[in-house]
């Protein structure tokens, strides 16, 4: 597991009452971080992006057993992408 995602998990951890909403904010916040550092590392554009999806949903949906609820953070996370 690299930092970014035990940071990731770590957050996820440090309040068991997060709502949907706040779950779908530090999901997003640490999606735009995998990006960024893939793209420090030399990732192109389309790869940064992937990669950064692919770390921080492998996280979420490690952490989040509900499937019901896990659908609804990624949903959340999409319509803040809206705004």
């Amino acid at each position: 597991m690299t930092q970014l995602q035990e940071d990731f998990l770590n957050e996820l951890k440090s309040n068991p009452k997060f709502t949907v909403v706040e779950l779908a904010e530090i999901y997003d916040r640490h999606t735009k971080l995998a990006i960024e550092d893939e793209e420090k590392n030399g990732a192109d554009d389309f790869r940064a992006k992937s990669m950064g999806d692919y770390y921080t949903v492998a996280v979420l949906s490690n952490f989040i057993a509900n499937e019901n609820k896990l659908t609804r953070i990624i949903a959340a996370k999409e319509k803040l992408k809206q705004y």
